[in-house]
């Protein structure tokens, strides 16, 4: 990308793209939140219809612009989220931009995700029963077998048991995903799944196929003792 030109409005006048005014800028901002709710709001579908997330359970969340993302909203159950149920949040905590009150208790997850690894541009925490069941016994599936676990899962971590919300799981989590393996999926244990996608329906894509894979893997015998 070649350096911003001097814009003829002056410094602090420039929008969020080289040349756009403040107006156009806001008007492709809004567009973009519009896309991202209504792709956040079917992979909520997707995902209570297909039993991942029961009740209010789970987050989902994606990037709007470098520094801030969309997360879903706390107490709402994900299959019935609407355009109003995402709240905007900052990459980089800061007092001119708090964390609203309403954001999911898992934000801080999210928000680690999305610092430790620039190309995730969504992130989707479910609670799968097949990959949750690995993750209970500590252990992850081995999908190496499956042609469709190394094209759309790829490499996949496991991290140690941390309350719920806490900063503690949220920099294990960045821990794990800075590993030179770069996983886009993490199972938490005792606490489900995270994935991570360029787009809502990579991520969401990469959780039903590593929950498909991880129910064959128990159908057939094969998680451990």
């Amino acid at each position: 990308m070649s350096p911003d030109k001097p814009h003829p409005e002056g410094p602090g006048k420039r929008g969020i793209g080289s040349g756009e005014t403040p107006a156009a800028a806001s008007t492709r901002l809004q567009a973009i939140r519009i896309a991202l709710s209504h792709d956040l709001t079917r992979a909520g579908r997707v995902l209570e219809r297909r039993g991942m997330i029961v009740a209010t359970e789970g987050n989902l969340s994606a990037r709007l612009t470098p520094d801030r993302f969309l997360i879903s909203r706390r107490g709402r159950r994900k299959g019935e989220l609407k355009s109003r149920d995402y709240v905007e949040v900052p990459v980089v905590d800061s007092p001119e931009t708090p964390v609203p009150l309403n954001a999911s208790s898992e934000y801080r997850v999210h928000r680690m995700t999305y610092r430790a690894r620039r190309d995730a541009e969504a992130v989707l925490h479910a609670h799968p029963l097949s990959l949750t069941a690995y993750a209970v016994r500590g252990v992850l599936p081995d999908f190496t077998r499956f042609d469709e676990g190394r094209v759309f899962v790829g490499p996949m971590v496991l991290v140690s048991h941390f309350p719920s919300g806490s900063d503690a799981l949220a920099e294990a989590v960045e821990r794990a995903l800075v590993e030179p393996t770069r996983p886009s999926l993490v199972l938490m244990q005792n606490h489900g799944a995270l994935s991570l996608g360029q787009s809502v329906d990579e991520a969401l894509s990469r959780l039903e196929v590593a929950e498909h894979l991880a129910a064959t893997l128990i159908a057939a015998g094969r998680i451990p003792g």
